[in-house]
């Protein structure tokens, strides 16, 4: 079971009224095993891609909405808990969620005749399939809608998935049937208004969890209420501590941003610079200017006139030029998803280059090779994985989903498949061109067909495996054929994917397993996703893309 809580305060937890405050230091204090992620309009983008789905500039979504969403793509990407901010945990999570869990799934049921369940607070298996259906059938809903006119079309919608589709039914007639009544005891019959003591006695509080609301009617918070209760119960359970703020990052520096560009035709190139743009747009970064990573990063051919610093994201293999390493002074780095490939560049590490390192240190490396090179040269490194094993898991069941891939740059790979492997694609990531805007082109391409059409995917391709590995898609990875010499350099580009996947050798093809399942990358992904931005601080810039705009409330007619 993942041990993470999500939630989600969009004007952020700072802001947070006393009885929100409360409700998540309840979850904090009843959970030290567990992790607290109390997203906001800033740092939701961190995670998932809302605008992806849904077009907030031409949709009227609310706050509640809005949230909806959120809580489904996180619980498809990631898995965990869903607890909505004004939940109050009563008892911790370890006592009695695992054993509803068998499933994979669960929800409080019957909150009302025509909700099945309630979704304040939810808990999911990565990509389990009523999630990832649900999250399907969501986006789907708001494909072509301005607004929603029912509060409740979350729960509508899973109404409606469990009377269309049997698969789903199963599913959830298999979840513990626990009832949403006990959570809402709180909120019915103004117990919130009414004296502590009448209220201690009429509440079962052997109940988990209790909704509660930020809607309060301050003229009703009368002395010994049992509103009042809670907050002076949790206030001095907070004792003086409180919760530590970070301080405001200085915005002064970097203000331009660069990107790198290659002329290779390994479109695996290609796709390690688009997840590197990605990741920074998580950030609201959008580079101005190309460096060419072989050719320019020394000299600074491309970088714009005059003297500022110019913040660059160095991800990805390096590095055929010789002659251009280390970069530019003016170059403020962020090292991540790095790879040496030292026998074609002996230079990055020499004197100068390991005084770079040491200068824009922590270096996150791609592989295993690579970090214990670093460290042995007396620079902090640390494993980042590749920046592609952060693409967005896709969402199953679509119906183009149905194309077996073969991708390598050796068609010799397709005499060693069986005779019943039956038909397939064959892709090469090799373009045949050095045409970089091309390139960029049809590595986009290439991602969008795996995401829409694969079922499986058979490659000896590192930047097939991973970016397909980040999208939830079946994936087998066998290594090139190579000699004795090669392979070993394909065991160091490889030793971070083999922590996730077997790599099969040609000669071990009768072991194989041809149906394999997804394989869930999600604390990956969010270590990756978190690391980023704590190396992503040395800029001095805090997040600038703010999600939004949310509608007004009003444009939802209420509960």
């Amino acid at each position: 079971m993942k041990k993470t809580i999500w939630t989600c305060w969009f004007q952020g937890r700072e802001n947070a009224p006393p009885l929100v405050e409360m409700c998540l230091r309840s979850w904090e204090r009843k959970n030290p095993g567990w992790e607290l992620r109390c997203l906001d309009a800033l740092s939701v983008e961190r995670y998932v891609s809302v605008g992806n789905y849904i077009e907030l500039a031409r949709q009227s979504v609310t706050a509640a909405s809005l949230s909806d969403i959120v809580r489904i793509l996180l619980l498809h990407e990631f898995g965990g808990v869903w607890v909505d901010a004004t939940l109050l945990c009563n008892r911790p999570l370890d006592d009695w969620l695992p054993s509803v869990m068998e499933e994979g799934f669960f929800a409080f049921a019957t909150p009302a005749p025509d909700r099945p369940l309630s979704s304040w607070f939810l808990s999911a298996e990565s990509d389990h399939y009523l999630i990832s259906t649900w999250c399907r059938w969501m986006i789907e809903f708001w494909s072509n809608r301005p607004r929603s006119d029912d509060y409740f079309w979350l729960h509508h919608v899973f109404r409606e998935i469990c009377a269309a589709d049997r698969t789903a039914a199963e599913a959830w007639s298999r979840v513990p049937r626990v009832s949403a009544d006990g959570p809402h005891a709180l909120q019915v019959l103004d117990r919130l208004y009414r004296p502590k003591a009448e209220v201690l006695e009429s509440i079962d509080w052997t109940t988990p969890v209790f909704k509660l609301t930020h809607r309060l009617l301050e003229e009703r918070v009368k002395p010994g209420c049992m509103l009042e209760h809670l907050l002076e119960q949790d206030k001095a359970a907070a004792g003086e501590s409180g919760l530590v703020r970070s301080a405001e990052p200085d915005l002064a520096t970097p203000q331009i941003f660069a990107s790198l560009k290659v002329s290779t035709e390994n479109l695996g190139d290609h796709i390690q610079i688009i997840a590197g743009l990605r990741i920074l747009s998580r950030l609201g970064i959008q580079p101005t200017h190309d460096i060419d990573r072989d050719d320019a990063l020394e000299s600074g051919t491309g970088l714009p006139e005059g003297n500022d610093p110019v913040g660059i994201l160095l991800n990805g293999w390096f590095k055929a030029n010789r002659t251009e390493w280390p970069p530019h002074p003016r170059l403020m780095p962020l090292i991540d998803g790095f790879h040496i490939r030292l026998f074609q560049c002996p230079e990055l590490i020499s004197k100068a280059s390991i005084d770079f390192f040491r200068r824009h240190q922590p270096i996150g490396c791609r592989d295993v090779y690579t970090e214990s090179l670093l460290r042995s040269n007396g620079v902090d490194a640390f494993i980042s994985n590749c920046l592609s094993l952060t693409f967005p898991r896709r969402i199953g069941g679509a119906k183009s989903q149905t194309e077996v891939f073969v991708v390598s740059r050796d068609e010799r790979v397709k005499d060693y498949l069986p005779r019943a492997f039956g038909p397939y694609t064959f892709v090469s990531h090799y373009s045949g061109s050095h045409d970089f805007a091309a390139n960029m082109a049809r590595a986009e391409e290439l991602l969008d067909g795996y995401r829409s059409r694969a079922k499986l995917i058979v490659t000896t391709l590192l930047h097939c495996a991973l970016p397909a590995i980040a999208m939830g898609i079946p994936v087998i990875v066998f290594y090139p054929l190579n000699d004795e010499a090669g392979h070993a350099s394909d065991r160091e580009r490889f030793s971070a994917l083999e922590s996730l996947v077997r790599a099969y050798r040609f000669d071990e093809i009768e072991n194989v397993d041809w149906n394999p399942e997804p394989i869930d990358v999600g604390d990956i992904k969010v270590g990756i996703l978190d690391r980023f931005y704590e190396l992503a601080a040395r800029w001095q810039t805090a997040p600038r893309r703010r999600l939004g705009p949310i509608a007004a409330s009003s444009v939802l007619p209420p509960p």
